[in-house]
């Protein structure tokens, strides 16, 4: 009973990490074609900066007891124009900063009013822009993604597959390469033929052609 519901157990771990694992692949894969996406095939324009603003973000670490941690990054507001229409759309920076300070110096320094910037922008939806350039850290979210779930979905399958494979203890020795255990001579006799003759003094198994019992040494013709 406790072995099926070990295996019923590790079966059921075994599912779940590599359902986790292929959502992680699936999930990395996304993430990076997306990438790929907005830095290769969205079209490129001008966009001048209208003004800029510092905007505040606070990180929940996944850590228990972690303190919360604040962030600063830069919010821009730029004007540009797409197929003879104008568009003028808020986004923020990928630069982020540990102090309003240093985010406040990043905006006047990188998008000071009036500034020409390039832009890339959704073609189904040129209000959805990026902007600057492409960083490690998403690139490196990505792929953290891609091989985190290829590692999980590993052992998933693996536990899975042990778990579902016959015991060994349940195979038969022959398959098992160990050799069949041999019964002591009192319980090989219990399993002779009926064709087998015994002899009448001592009921040893006898064989046919032998004159006597070579237990007893009677003489088994005149029996």
């Amino acid at each position: 009973m406790d072995n099926k519901e070990d295996r019923r157990e590790l079966v059921s771990k075994g599912v779940m990490g590599l359902l986790v694992g292929l959502s992680l692949v699936v999930a990395g894969i996304w993430a990076g074609r997306q990438l790929h996406i907005v830095w290769n095939t969205w079209p490129s324009t001008d966009g001048m900066v209208v003004r800029g603003t510092v905007q505040e973000t606070l990180v929940i670490p996944y850590a228990k007891g972690g303190m919360p941690i604040h962030r600063f990054s830069p919010k821009i507001d730029f004007r540009y124009t797409v197929n003879g229409r104008d568009y003028t759309t808020e986004t923020a920076s990928v630069y982020t900063a540990d102090t309003y300070q240093a985010a406040a110096a990043n905006l006047a320094r990188m998008y000071a009013p009036g500034t020409h910037h390039p832009i890339r922008y959704n073609p189904r939806d040129p209000s959805e822009i990026q902007f600057g350039v492409i960083t490690l850290g998403p690139l490196a979210f990505s792929f953290l993604l891609l091989v985190g779930g290829v590692v999980v979905s590993t052992v998933g399958l693996t536990v899975l597959v042990e778990a579902l494979a016959p015991r060994a203890e349940h195979a038969p020795a022959i398959e098992r390469g160990i050799p069949a255990p041999v019964l002591p001579f009192s319980k090989r006799a219990q399993e002779t033929t009926a064709e087998t003759l015994r002899c009448p003094t001592c009921g040893r198994p006898v064989k046919p052609t032998e004159e006597t019992c070579p237990n007893c040494l009677r003489f088994l013709r005149a029996a």
